[in-house]
């Protein structure tokens, strides 16, 4: 266990001032034993002793000071930590709304330190050990507790009835699930009219979309609670591509063809891949092209399409098998030279920080007279390199992924921005589905009334899965894409961009409605959906179709998200 420095400042000023006794206890006239000189020495740290006649020795006027003042500094920081203590638990006794984190590593300590700094949040943290994290928690106000997340009477004492949140991210998925269960079956009855959010981390993204899908964690029929995955991977995926778009560079502008290159399917990698299938959905029906190349890319790409049994109707996905890492350069240069000059290609090499720099500079070198290029670093830490790459505008291809505290920071955890813009993507489908029944019975067709309201999706927010929202979720993260798509900026003023919106041609909404459709479907296609004769349980649906044989009134509601798209914007 780290020594807090407050204790080492301790220990070295009562060593100082027994060595100074001692020193000077044996410069008096009386010849004190070794065992007397010990003794005067230690009652000066309960205010005693030091009381000589005549001169004072050096030593003893130092000590005589130095070792109450050390007794007192000791008491302090004893009743000090005492009482801190002691608040945190009558605090929780009426404590409300608070988050609740199970494991203090350093994804927990940052989003713990992150909800902190809200005045009006407060958070508990459950951890097994103690260490230097844990007391920087504390000094910002966080409330720890030492102990496990699955201990029922633990959870208790922390006041999980009364919490708002529940978060699990100890670094064993089974834990956390586990955790999570528990938990939930300790809530009482009266939550169901204010359910806990349990946020359970997920460390493999594939898990995480399983396991979310499962039975075992949709709550909807409890409504004491709801269980939501996530992976910190997937969530820096997603703001890579909200940063970094695969379709459009500040330099070039918008690109049709596009290239995605990894040099792995490593976690992150495996993330980043993910979520280009899901929104990678362009203009003139346009589709991201993945590329592996690695040593293992044969084998890695046959187990990506084992697990999305439909990522190639998503996106092309592509093996590029070389023999030793160090040919992942040429390799990616080779390839390119079969691309067009217009394409945009991002790179994602593998390795340590120095070898994807390397890497990058030589891309940078084979590949400038070829397609407009751009390769992503991780520079954890790294902030001399980033700020040397960035001020040299000959370098201007390599970027720089976002931080890895931003993956674990509140909005990438809860998601409420999100949430905001996906809820309201699905109050104007479920509207529209309202309509749809109203006209349906006022013309007798209560065959059509059924199937309406026979649909999984018919239900408030509340109580969709989590599966469910995801896909409303997608659709919020391809508003972006769909403003750039028409030659907007989304970063443009609310106003403007509304009003730009609301000129659009017919073109261009029929266009988006195109694009609306194949970003509907991906989720579905990588999940193993098949089409024809809906079947939600069977994994069948009717609408797996190519957007022109779609019926009117499907193509309706995509227009109508189309239309709302700039609004829902504006929520976040």
């Amino acid at each position: 266990m780290k020594i807090p420095k407050s204790l080492w400042l301790l220990l070295f000023t009562s060593a100082v001032s027994f060595v100074a006794a001692w020193q000077g206890f044996g410069d008096v006239p009386e010849d004190y034993s070794s065992t007397t000189r010990f003794y005067m020495a230690l009652q000066l740290f309960t205010f005693q002793g030091g009381d000589l006649e005549g001169n004072v020795p050096i030593g003893v006027e130092i000590a005589r000071w130095l070792a109450p003042a050390t007794t007192l500094g000791g008491v302090y920081a004893a009743a000090h930590a005492f009482f801190s203590r002691l608040w945190g638990v009558m605090r929780l006794r009426w404590m409300n709304g608070h988050t609740i984190i199970c494991g203090a590593g350093e994804k927990g300590c940052t989003l713990a330190d992150e909800i902190q700094q809200h005045p009006d949040e407060t958070v508990v943290v459950i951890e097994p050990q103690e260490g230097a994290t844990i007391e920087s928690l504390r000094r910002a106000g966080a409330i720890v507790m030492k102990g496990s997340g699955g201990d029922e009477a633990l959870l208790r004492q922390v006041g999980l009835s009364r919490a708002s949140r529940l978060v699990c991210m100890t670094g064993d998925d089974r834990t956390n699930i586990g955790m999570a269960l528990a938990a939930a079956e300790l809530l009482p009855a009266d939550r169901s009219t204010n359910p806990v959010d349990i946020h359970v981390h997920v460390s493999d993204v594939g898990r995480r979309n399983v396991l979310q899908r499962s039975p075992l964690l949709n709550a909807q029929k409890d409504g004491r609670y709801g269980i939501r995955l996530f992976n910190c991977y997937a969530n820096r995926a997603r703001l890579t591509l909200e940063q970094i778009p695969l379709e459009w560079d500040a330099q070039s502008g918008l690109h049709d063809e596009l290239h995605l290159v990894v040099g792995s399917l490593a976690p992150f990698e495996k993330a980043l891949v993910v979520h280009a299938a899901h929104i990678g959905h362009y203009r003139n029906g346009g589709k991201v092209q993945i590329h592996v190349v690695s040593v293992t890319a044969d084998a890695d790409v046959a187990r990506m399409l084992k697990e999305y049994p439909g990522f190639q109707k998503c996106a092309t996905l592509r093996a590029h098998r070389i023999d030793e890492s160090g040919e992942f350069v040429l390799r990616v240069a080779e390839l390119s030279t079969d691309w067009s000059a217009e394409s945009l290609v991002t790179v994602l090499p593998t390795g340590d920080a120095e070898a994807a720099l390397a890497d990058a500079l030589l891309l940078g070198e084979r590949m400038k007279n070829g397609p407009k290029l751009r390769v992503l670093l991780d520079q954890r830490g790294e902030q001399g390199t980033r700020s040397l790459v960035e001020k040299n505008p000959q370098v201007g291809h390599i970027r720089f992924l976002p931080d890895w505290s931003q993956a674990v920071g509140c909005e990438a955890v809860f998601q409420q921005r999100l949430d905001a813009v996906a809820r309201r993507i699905h109050e104007i489908w479920k509207k529209g589905t309202d309509e749809r029944i109203q006209k349906a019975e006022a013309a007798g067709d209560f065959k059509s009334v059924a199937n309406h309201r026979a649909k999984a999706t018919y239900r408030p927010w509340n109580e969709l899965t989590e599966e469910q929202k995801d896909g409303n979720r997608l659709a919020a993260d391809h508003i972006s894409i769909k403003i750039r798509a028409v030659g907007l900026d989304p970063q443009m003023v609310a106003s403007s961009l509304q009003n730009a919106w609301a000129h659009l041609s017919e073109e261009q909404l029929d266009m988006l409605c195109r694009m609306e459709h194949e970003r509907w479907e991906a989720p579905l296609w990588m999940a193993g959906w098949t089409s024809g004769a809906r079947k939600d349980d069977l994994k069948i649906h009717d609408n797996l179709v190519p957007y022109d044989e779609l019926n009117q009134d499907t193509k309706n509601y995509d227009l109508e998200q189309v239309k709302q798209a700039v609004k829902y914007r504006a929520l976040t």
